[in-house]
């Protein structure tokens, strides 16, 4: 009778050693994997899946550098394209490897794809050469290397010996990075101050500038004023004295027309010496005062055009009684 005990208390032993060790963890794992799931569901997806402060990066294409960027805060999202958001942003973009524009602005993005970016809030775009354009925001094609803004844009140009830089607006907004080129195509206004008080306005569809020189370009609709002229044509060429910061001339081109309070002139092109204030027409140029023509190979307006000389003048005169 006590063997039978024994026995009986040995296999109860063994049974629950084996509930124990063996049925229980099992029981306890299929437990935790079914329940994994559920806890994955519960992620919120417009979490950063990773955040860190003060963000450097720098992209290259070919070898050399594209952009350098640096961000306050950069806050990445996997998902199916992964993506960065930053604060305080400021990015470098390079041109054979110098820096050719300078982009800040308040909230960005990086798409880890492609590599384009976007600046958005009191966005800045510096060139090289000292023009800043402002706008309310800039997308960035990594592929192309193109800066472009669709939006209201405000253009402050660099100082020159003339006095203050030039200030425009306008709308849609290209920049060339490997060009280094800047152009503004619709609704372009600009003015200028000299220093001897004197006001300069300009409008066109479309102005261009460079990174590199100071060469500027209006085209489609000129139109400029400047003191009692008037001067119309399809584009004007602003005109640098070699490396200076001094305007040499401004050429309006193909077919212009100037006027004032008594007398039209036209011509194939105009030269408009704005600091000596002389204006040279060439190319079929004609002034016509009242009933009477001039003409010749080449007219010169004096003075902002209060004398006029001409160069193998050829005149029609109306008779007076």
């Amino acid at each position: 009778m006590k063997n039978l005990k024994n026995i009986i208390f040995i296999v109860l032993l063994i049974f629950l050693f084996v509930e124990v060790l063996i049925i229980f963890p099992n029981k306890l794992e299929q437990q935790e994997t079914q329940e994994a799931p559920a806890a994955v569901t519960q992620n919120d997806p417009s979490q950063p899946d990773q955040k860190a402060q003060g963000i450097h990066l720098v992209e290259t294409q070919q070898g050399s550098r594209d952009w350098e960027l640096f961000s306050q805060v950069a806050e990445g999202y996997q998902g199916k394209s992964a993506v960065w958001e930053l604060q305080n942003v400021k990015v470098l973009f390079y041109n054979k490897e110098k820096v050719s524009f300078t982009v800040t602005g308040d909230l960005g993005s990086i798409d880890g794809k492609s590599k384009d970016l976007r600046i958005k809030g009191n966005v800045v775009t510096r060139s090289e050469n000292g023009y800043i354009f402002k706008t309310p925001s800039i997308f960035y094609n990594a592929k192309k290397r193109q800066i472009v803004s669709p939006e209201k844009v405000t253009m402050q140009g660099p100082k020159d010996e003339m006095g203050d830089g030039f200030v425009l607006e306008g709308k849609n907004m290209l920049v060339q990075v490997d060009d280094s080129r800047m152009t503004v195509s619709q609704a372009v206004r600009g003015s200028k101050k000299f220093k001897d008080g004197k006001d300069f306005f300009i409008t066109s569809d479309k102005a261009e500038f460079s990174g590199k020189s100071r060469q500027a370009k209006f085209s489609g609709n000129v139109e400029m004023k400047y003191a009692n002229l008037r001067l119309q044509g399809p584009a004007a060429v602003f005109q640098y004295k070699g490396v200076t910061d001094l305007i040499s001339y401004i050429q309006m081109q193909g077919g212009v027309r100037v006027s004032d309070a008594d007398k039209v002139a036209t011509s194939d092109t105009v030269d408009l010496d704005l600091f000596k204030n002389i204006f040279t027409f060439r190319g079929k140029p004609k002034v016509v005062q009242g009933q009477d023509e001039l003409s010749g190979e080449e007219i010169i307006f004096l003075d902002g055009g209060k004398k006029v000389k001409v160069e193998r003048v050829r005149a029609r005169m109306e008779k007076r009684d």
